[in-house]
């Protein structure tokens, strides 16, 4: 194997990078998730939120799901529609805010490295794509599909046919079409 000029020996990283998964895991020790919305566990879980996590990981670090949390947000969001206030629209409200809280956050660090060459912002893109689909993502056009990038259609042996002769006979016009015409003239 080739090795850099520079590369006299091998030696081992100045800095080892270790994870240890269960350094801070503490089991939650409940029977299922939490389906009863309080101010406390809706505050947990938009702090969870704007700082970063996703909604299924917010909400099983609360005890819950991403399924009880949905059908809060939509409850919440039904009753602002009617013009109610209880608790589920506080929660659509504190939980936009958090949400939006993070995204603006990505984005200024993103505006702040924008002459970075350093920054690699791909995470913050994707980050931002996952969180708000719809505000942060460029919707794909009907393209070609398959291994061949859509250079090859299948077509049967007959409209294969018919399809060659109508070209071959719009290009017989086009040529007489030429030949009938004739040559411009130059003037010197």
């Amino acid at each position: 194997m080739a090795r850099h000029r520079d590369h006299k020996t091998e030696r081992e990283p100045e800095e080892v990078v270790s994870l240890d998964p269960l350094l801070n895991y503490r089991p939650l020790g409940k029977p299922g998730p939490v389906t009863t919305l309080t101010p406390q566990l809706g505050a947990q879980l938009c702090r969870r939120i704007a700082a970063g996590d996703t909604l299924r990981d917010a909400a099983a670090a609360v005890g819950t799901t991403d399924t009880v949390v949905q059908g809060w947000r939509t409850r919440g969001t039904d009753a602002i529609e009617r013009g109610e206030e209880d608790a589920y629209t506080a929660f659509v409200m504190e939980y936009e805010a958090a949400a939006a809280h993070f995204r603006r956050v990505l984005q200024e660090a993103q505006l702040e490295n924008i002459g970075n060459r350093a920054f690699n912002d791909k995470y913050i893109r994707w980050r931002l794509g996952v969180s708000d689909p719809k505000n942060f993502t460029v919707a794909r056009t009907a393209g070609p599909t398959g291994s061949d990038g859509g250079a090859f259609e299948l077509v049967t042996p007959d409209e294969a046919q018919k399809t060659l002769a109508e070209r071959l006979s719009r290009f017989l016009t086009n040529e007489d079409k030429k030949l009938a015409a004739p040559p411009p003239s130059s003037e010197e």
